[in-house]
């Protein structure tokens, strides 16, 4: 069984301050109980399964947000003005009392419009004072449970800021390492292509220094082959005017045999 305590002003009588309490099993869709006290008489009433579902029906609204509404109207939401009670900046849920105390209805308000969610007729409680007493104690006791989760939710809080701020501050040390890191390698970087530049510069001159002297090389030797054949062409010639002269005298020499010869024959 879950019971809740709230404080509520009732429209009808605002200056009486009023507390209810609400029983229910399982959800209020099954139904609940409710005891009213302004702290000298107090009552009971209830509500039926049958009586949650005629009411849906009337408002023609879906069970699971008719639920939702009454949780809000009987257990929840903010404390408004003239009896009112906010869930949002559009529901407004408010109560009424009748004259004899004797029937407490709930209301909601949505769009300057009032829809009826319910009422329920109201017994005068059998001993008002213990009623009175049962339920302002378990008003405390859940404002200790509340105080108490407060403080648990207060200390999470800090907590979550503090592990904000360290990760904030260790975000900023990460960037500032990363900025650090991206001008060292930049300026390594820097440092290696003027290196690169100046060899290559370097090179380019040794280069221009060696094609001169590559040129008169290639210059001397072209001459020099040139030179080689035309010693060799003249070469040539003398050796094929050697042997020609040589030729004549070996003929001249044959002819004058023979004739020899010849006349030697005839004075025989």
């Amino acid at each position: 069984m879950s019971s809740a305590v709230r404080q509520i002003t009732v429209a009808t009588d605002p200056g009486t301050p009023y507390f209810l309490r609400v029983d229910f099993a399982v959800s209020l869709s099954a139904g609940f109980t409710l005891a009213l006290s302004d702290g000298i008489s107090a009552w009971n009433g209830e509500v039926s399964v049958d009586e949650v579902m005629r009411e849906a029906k009337v408002i023609k609204a879906p069970m699971e947000e008719y639920v939702e509404d009454l949780h809000q109207a009987l257990m929840g939401g903010g404390q408004g003005r003239g009896g009112e009670r906010r869930a949002s900046e559009g529901d407004i849920y408010s109560f009424d009392l009748s004259l004899d105390r004797l029937q407490l209805s709930y209301h909601k308000m949505c769009d300057g419009v009032s829809v009826h969610l319910g009422s329920l007729k109201l017994q005068p409680a059998a001993h008002p004072l213990a009623l009175t007493r049962e339920m302002i104690g378990q008003a405390l006791k859940s404002n200790t449970n509340l105080e108490k989760e407060n403080s648990l939710l207060l200390d999470e809080n800090r907590k979550l800021k503090e592990d904000h701020v360290q990760i904030i501050q260790e975000l900023e040390r990460q960037v500032q390492d990363k900025e650090t890191t991206t001008r060292d390698l930049y300026t390594h970087f820097v440092m290696v292509l003027n290196e690169k530049k100046a060899k290559i510069r370097s090179l380019q001159d040794a280069l221009s220094q060696l094609q001169p002297t590559t040129r008169l090389q290639r210059t001397q030797r072209d001459d020099h082959i040139s030179l080689g054949e035309d010693v060799s062409l003249d070469s040539k010639t003398e050796t094929t005017e050697s042997s020609h002269l040589s030729l004549e005298p070996t003929l001249l020499t044959a002819g004058r045999s023979t004739e020899i010869q010849k006349k030697s024959t005839r004075g025989a």
